[in-house]
């Protein structure tokens, strides 16, 4: 008997020393994913229950051996009074941490609700329970499509393993209380500029503005040498910088230098390149706007600005610093802090490259940040963003996560990868884009479903570009490098026209390529659509690289409605790089495109070459424009602005 009240009262004793630190430990540790909070109180609950357990036992033990020492006319035996009244202590701190905890899951739990129910206050990631009302989506004025899938882009006819991760949990269903709905691409962004890769949501505008060309010449206006790191020169593939003319009420609350704020309609060109640091350039002359942000990891992708018109950056990192796996950051603009990063080394991974090489949308009226990774995580991510203009102040509080991850048949660690290296066109609520392994999808973001697949047969790196016909028809353009079909470094790959409601193909046309390992040929670039209205209507623009031979490319013009060829250029190198144009007022176009020789070329409607001018080096980049000025990084480490006169 003696040897069991010893063991009670050593065990209760040690949780009266321990709980209290183990508890408080526990509680910090509470994360606002509910799911953690309940296996936390869960644990909390059982040593409770333990310790209670243990001193109703303790004191029916110490009550029967008093009754015994009574009789023998013992002694009472203090030390065992002071163990006992030493497990009471502990039970009852155990209770005290155990009521705490519950109070701060209700208190939680009912936030979470009360967040839900709101439209105003828009906590709106969590599943709907099958009483709580879902808000109704508001219907995008102009065509709308439903997509459907058919027995040939029905995903489980591709064998597509996709989960859906909610709040820390992989779930059989997802319902997004407040839904997302993109509006016509035209109004993405509130300020005049260029606000994320390819100008919008539809990924259909690369430029801003108009020009009045009379010489048809490139000049060159300025250059600004940056830097190299991790092996990593200058401006890569995609590297298209941003373009924003703030109004003066943001120009005065940012971290500008005083000339530049006092300066009428500054134009700020805002470029994250690979050598870690993110520039800001006076668009008119290529002097800095403010100080660089230095961050220290490569820059591939262009990043986003937020279409609100919120002075918020989002970047994301394109390769490991050592140790550090690359990442994505939300930064202000107001003073250069972080106001948020998240490590691509996410614990639902299945892949082990987590980098971020995609332009990420937001959608401004549920304040939800959508980002698809090249891990194969697709992110869709509540802000909570409180900006006060006037009081110059931001914050952001992002929630929990909801996000998909997916494998495939072919995927292995060797080949058809899984992830989203490219930037995914959103129209309303779907969302398109390609992956590593060659795939195309169309998701629901609303109930994170993946709606339809189809297979374009090798590793994809062009962003899709989407288009409404005239009756209302949705389309989308894509194209794959040549990577996992090629056969001693020669193969063929195809130009797709898709039709986004089912995923069907309307046209393809192949062409033969020629690839090097870790330099692909095919299409690395995003194809460009001729705006309507303009002698480039009705036709779509891509550069193939690698072909005829390994060092050429072509510049290719296809009807969009057929898929025919309408003119090809030939090119002495080939283009990573996506082409672009600037129009007149009256619709005339002027094509610029640029080539791994540092070649960048004007062109015509008909793909006349009209003037050319040579950048020093390599320009995988992506160039934009505003108004005449173009801007375009190399991987010489140069920054250049041209101007088209």
């Amino acid at each position: 008997m003696k040897k069991i009240l010893s063991l009670i009262a050593l065990f209760s004793t040690s949780a009266m020393l321990v709980f209290p630190a183990f508890a408080e430990g526990a509680q910090d540790s509470l994360s606002p994913s509910l799911h953690t909070m309940k296996s936390a109180l869960l644990l909390l609950s059982v040593i409770t229950g333990v310790l209670i357990v243990f001193s109703v036992i303790f004191t029916m033990l110490t009550i029967r051996q008093k009754r015994v020492r009574s009789r023998r006319r013992s002694r009472n035996n203090h030390g065992q009074a002071a163990l006992l009244a030493f497990t009471y202590l502990a039970a009852v701190i155990a209770l005290c941490f155990t009521i705490s905890s519950f109070s701060r899951y209700h208190d939680a739990s009912s936030a979470l609700m009360d967040a839900n129910s709101s439209s105003e206050s828009g906590s709106s990631d969590g599943t709907s329970p099958d009483d709580s009302p879902i808000a109704p989506s508001v219907a995008p004025e102009g065509p709308t499509l439903t997509p459907i899938c058919t027995d040939l882009t029905n995903p489980d006819t591709w064998g597509i393993n996709w989960e859906i991760i909610d709040h820390g949990t992989i779930v059989n269903k997802y319902q997004r209380r407040e839904p997302i709905s993109f509006g016509a691409p035209e109004d993405y962004f509130v300020y005049p500029g260029i606000s994320t890769f390819r100008g919008n949501n539809y990924r259909d505008n690369p430029t801003y503005g108009t020009v009045n060309v009379t010489e048809n010449k490139l000049s060159k206006s300025w250059s600004a040498s940056i830097g190299t790191l991790n092996g990593w020169p200058g401006s890569g593939w995609t590297g298209q910088p941003l373009m924003v003319q703030w109004d003066d009420e943001t120009k005065a609350i940012m971290n500008l230098y005083a000339e530049k704020k006092q300066k009428a309609n500054l134009v700020e060109v805002i470029y994250a390149t690979l050598d870690g640091n993110i520039y800001f350039y006076d668009l008119d002359d290529g002097s800095y706007t403010r100080d660089p942000i230095k961050l220290g990891m490569n820059f591939k992708g262009a990043g986003s600005l937020d279409p609100r018109g919120y002075p918020i950056m989002y970047v994301g990192s394109g390769d490991y610093i050592e140790e550090t796996a690359p990442r994505f950051y939300i930064i202000s603009l107001i003073d250069g802090s972080i106001l948020y990063q998240r490590s691509g080394n996410d614990a639902y991974v299945q892949r082990d490259w987590v980098a971020f090489d995609s332009s990420p949308l937001i959608d401004a009226e549920t304040d939800t940040l959508i980002w698809p990774g090249e891990s194969g995580i697709l992110y869709t991510i509540k802000l909570n963003t409180a900006y006060d203009k006037a009081a110059g102040t931001l914050s952001m509080k992002p929630e929990e996560i909801v996000k998909t991850r997916y494998t495939t048949p072919k995927y292995t660690k060797d080949t058809y990868w899984i992830g989203y290296e490219p930037s995914a066109v959103i129209v309303d609520h779907y969302l398109y884009t390609s992956e590593n392994g060659g795939l195309f999808y169309c998701i629901d973001l609303n109930n994170m479903e993946l709606v339809w697949v189809q297979d374009t047969k090798d590793d994809s790196n062009c962003t899709p570009v989407f288009e409404w016909d005239g009756n209302g028809n949705g389309y989308l353009y894509t194209a794959p490098s040549l990577h996992w079909t090629a056969k001693d470094g020669k193969g063929s790959i195809s130009i797709y026209k898709l039709n986004a409601k089912t995923g069907e193909i309307v046209w393809e046309v192949p062409f033969d390529c020629h690839t090097v390992e870790g330099v692909s040929g095919g299409v690395q670039s995003t194809p460009l659509l001729g705006k309507p209205g303009t002698d480039l209507e009705g036709l779509i623009l891509y550069t193939i690289a690698r072909t005829p031979n390994v060092e050429d490319g072509k510049l290719v013009a296809f009807d969009t409605e057929t898929g025919k060829i309408v003119w090809e250029k030939s090119m002495e190198h080939y283009a990573w790089s996506s082409p672009i144009a600037l129009y007149e007022e009256d619709g005339t176009s002027h094509v610029i495109v640029c080539d791994s020789a540092g070649n960048m070329s004007l062109l015509n409607a008909k793909g006349e070459v009209l003037n050319n001018i040579n950048l020093g080096s390599n320009i995988e980049a992506t160039p934009t424009a505003f108004n005449d000025m173009i801007v375009v990084g190399t991987r010489g480490q140069q920054i250049c602005g041209i101007k088209i006169k």
